[in-house]
């Protein structure tokens, strides 16, 4: 029998999220023929990309699944995910129309952590697309557990893959082990960087090679978003391209800082508990930006606001684990549950949807009287820093 994690949601249907949208979500899938597929050992193969989408949507609908049948069956046979995953549905209909009620709806872009897949967050997804959000979540093909083309076929991650173990064993470094303690347990901004730097330095192909990689991967895809606003799919003259925003969990918060330093086209964004790597540590943002962290964080505060040149946010949450930026807050998976910290599932989640939400608000749909720092201070368990230009 299963060991239930305590704040295990009992239920079968996700949360249901607060908008006025109903929520629609479909498949895409890419191929950047101007990029080599890095896990391929010849070079051969062009970098290709999948993504899942959700949107605002008008019609009623019956629930798409949390996972699609192929993904819940290797997730459940080869990663252990508990059954319950097979039956677990979302709130979204799948290929519905986009909602009519707005000409153009901003669009996000969020990025999974290293070794997760593009539904980690699906809570959030939905939250944001019940108000009227686009949102477009990239598989980093072969350093995520799993995903699926429009068509079903379905990749996954390959254990054997000669990259993918070199990465693997970076991570096992006994080094790499002990500088989260490290950071921790840092005096000041001068020890903290010491120690970012060394993570870089035990870790390069997670901590700069791959953020870079996935930075081109978020680039390639705001290029094809302007195709798409151009043809004849359903997102025809649907998404307003002057309101992007990235975001991203882990390795994929690390990749939203890498491209958020040099694309102007990005307007908002946040990396969730991604910290800093080389590839971040001495760039500037010049829009809008938050770093919302666990409790791993604590103190790198002023650290991570001497880089924005806008309105900045660093806010790190007191019980929150690395995990607990995921659905998996409310619904563990044995294999990572030693990565979810104490604080109640549902009230990480309700902090995440209200924060995130509020923030991408503000800055892209111009909604200026939204109080992020009211918002925040309403979870005692939250430590704020802020830079804010705008006041």
């Amino acid at each position: 029998m299963e060991r239930l994690h305590s704040n295990q949601r009992t239920v079968d249907t996700l949360p249901r999220p607060s908008g006025k949208y109903v929520v629609g979500v479909t498949y895409l899938s890419f191929v950047d023929v101007k990029r080599k597929e890095m896990f391929d050992s010849q070079r051969e193969s062009p970098r290709e990309l999948t993504v899942k989408v959700w949107y605002p949507a008008d019609q009623p609908f019956d629930g798409e699944p949390y996972l699609l049948e192929a993904e819940a069956t290797f997730a459940t046979k080869y990663l252990q995910f508990p059954a319950r995953f097979k039956d677990l549905k979302t709130n979204a209909g799948r290929d519905v129309p986009v909602a009519s009620r707005e000409d153009r709806y901003p669009v996000l872009i969020f990025s999974h952590g290293w070794g997760e897949h593009y539904a980690q967050n699906t809570i959030l997804m939905e939250e944001l697309a019940s108000h009227g959000y686009i949102v477009f979540s990239l598989s980093h093909h072969y350093e995520c557990k799993f995903t699926s083309y429009p068509d079903g076929r379905l990749i996954h991650i390959e254990m054997d893959n000669p990259r993918l173990q070199k990465m693997m064993n970076e991570q096992m470094h006994p080094k790499a082990m002990t500088l989260f303690e490290t950071l921790q347990n840092a005096t000041g901004d001068e020890e903290r960087v010491q120690v970012f730097q060394e993570m870089s330095m035990t870790l390069p192909m997670v901590l700069t090679e791959s953020p870079a990689y996935w930075a081109e991967d978020i680039a390639f895809l705001m290029d094809q978003l302007n195709i798409m606003d151009g043809g004849d799919g359903c997102f025809h003259k649907k998404m307003d391209l002057d309101r992007i925003g990235v975001f991203g969990m882990s390795l994929g918060g690390l990749a939203t800082s890498v491209i958020s330093s040099t694309d102007r086209r990005i307007k908002a964004a946040v990396n969730m508990d991604g910290g800093l790597s080389t590839a971040s540590l001495d760039v500037e943002y010049e829009m809008p930006f938050m770093f919302f962290n666990s409790q791993r964080y604590l103190g790198c505060g002023p650290l991570f606001l001497r880089q924005t040149r806008q309105d900045g946010y660093s806010l790190s949450v007191r019980g929150a684990g690395h995990y607990n930026f995921s659905d998996y807050s409310v619904y563990p998976v044995p294999s990572i549950q030693f990565l979810l910290g104490p604080i109640d599932g549902d009230r990480m989640i309700d902090m995440m949807n209200g924060i995130i939400r509020a923030f991408f608000d503000k800055y892209l749909k111009q909604e200026p009287e939204i109080d992020i720092l009211k918002i925040a201070q309403k979870y005692e368990e939250i430590d704020i820093v802020t830079h804010i230009e705008s006041q």
